[in-house]
């Protein structure tokens, strides 16, 4: 894989996690605002949703970007998104 690859796929990693970390405030200031529960299990599902397909397109970026055979779902050991 290539640096600059490796360093794309590590901004896209903080990326997510900054969006990530955003939608758990925003959560939080929905119920201390009293917004209808219902509203906020909506938003709960899309923030879910939202870091599990992130996560998968860090996996499959990583994995095409290597060249890898492998299945991604079949690794034993967790990817590093975060290459030194």
């Amino acid at each position: 894989m290539t640096p600059h690859t490796q360093q794309t796929l590590a901004h896209v990693a903080a990326a997510l996690t900054e969006l990530n970390s955003a939608l758990q405030t925003e959560l939080a200031e929905m119920e201390r605002a009293g917004v209808p529960a219902s509203k906020i299990e909506h938003v709960r599902a899309g923030a879910k949703a939202i870091r599990d397909c992130g996560h998968m397109l860090l996996i499959w970026s990583d994995y095409i970007a290597r060249g890898d055979l492998a299945d991604p779902s079949e690794r034993s050991e967790e990817i590093d998104f975060f290459p030194r």
